[in-house]
């Protein structure tokens, strides 16, 4: 079994930008770490066609989901394809692939070069991400939306009180990639979900967050030793925050010096998206027109 395997849950919608990501993969990928997609069964011809590299290790969303226990309780077609995409990434390690996985997002991108001592710590264990809480209160309140932070709290209350955690002490978890440890999931489910008779499926329905229960289980669960790491790449969850940093004079080449990656929003990176999703000529026009006016006005200030 590999120590690590890089692995992407992906849709049709994001095939160009898994194609962006896997690009980066293969120029950067100093290790030859094992890349996995995941993608459902009917968009597996259409990825294929567009990528054909032979380093690739295509699965299907219906074989991951089919290996878990949520199978035995729900069907694959009757599940929003939200809460399919944590399930499949929180669930690929009963595959046995990897020891752990490198979670990638199809908007990430890596600027660097990486190998597996990246990601794992000297005692074999992998590199865990745990950071405060500030960032979340500060996107809030920079762009006026309180709600943002009312609802990661309540999201954080739910996932601690199912942990029984009552520290004082909140943690966000990072964001994309994401260093999960299968014997954390497995953990997971022997000791909690098993004697509960829940599944993954039914935590992610009641907590909400993959990534936060993953956290909360690494804290609480204690299956490895937690060495802690800065949060891998740079994430753009606005397209502002881009064009501010291009203004400054801060590209690729210069956050490559602090960070291995970047993660391009999908939701305003919408030239991306395949073209099956996009909206017809006019309304793409007009959107890029109120994209324009909208730049040339952040530029030009107050």
């Amino acid at each position: 079994m590999d120590r690590l395997a890089i692995f992407l849950c992906s849709y049709l919608k994001d095939l160009h930008r898994a194609a962006r990501l896997f690009e980066s993969i293969k120029r950067h990928n100093i290790d030859e770490l094992p890349f996995y997609i995941a993608v459902p069964s009917s968009h597996l011809p259409e990825f294929k066609r567009v990528l054909s590299d032979a380093t690739i290790r295509w699965l299907t969303q219906e074989e991951v989901f089919a290996a878990c226990p949520s199978a035995r309780t729900a069907k694959y077609e009757n599940i929003p394809g939200g809460q399919m995409q944590q399930v499949v990434k929180s669930e690929a390690w009963r595959l046995g692939i990897a020891e752990n996985l490198l979670v990638m997002d199809s908007d990430c991108k890596f600027i660097r070069p990486f190998q597996l001592s990246d990601f794992i710590a000297p005692d074999g264990n992998p590199y865990s991400v745990l950071c405060g809480t500030q960032y979340v209160r500060e996107l809030a309140e920079r762009i006026h939306k309180p709600k943002i932070w009312t609802d990661w709290l309540e999201m954080s209350d739910r996932t601690r009180g199912y942990f029984g955690n009552t520290s004082e002490v909140r943690h966000t978890f990072g964001g994309a990639p994401f260093i999960w440890s299968a014997r954390v999931w497995s953990d997971l489910a022997e000791k909690r979900l098993g004697p509960a008779g829940q599944t993954l499926l039914d935590l992610v329905r009641q907590l909400g967050s993959e990534l936060m229960i993953y956290g909360e289980a690494l804290v609480a669960l204690k299956s490895i030793p937690i060495t802690l790491h800065d949060p891998y790449f740079k994430l753009y969850l606005y397209e502002n925050d881009a064009w501010k940093d291009r203004r400054d004079g801060v590209d690729e080449s210069i956050l490559s010096r602090s960070v291995m990656g970047v993660v391009y929003q999908s939701n305003w990176e919408y030239w991306m998206d395949h073209s099956s999703f996009r909206k017809s000529l006019p309304s793409r026009a007009a959107r890029a027109l109120r994209r324009n006016i909208a730049k040339i006005r952040w530029y030009l200030g107050p």
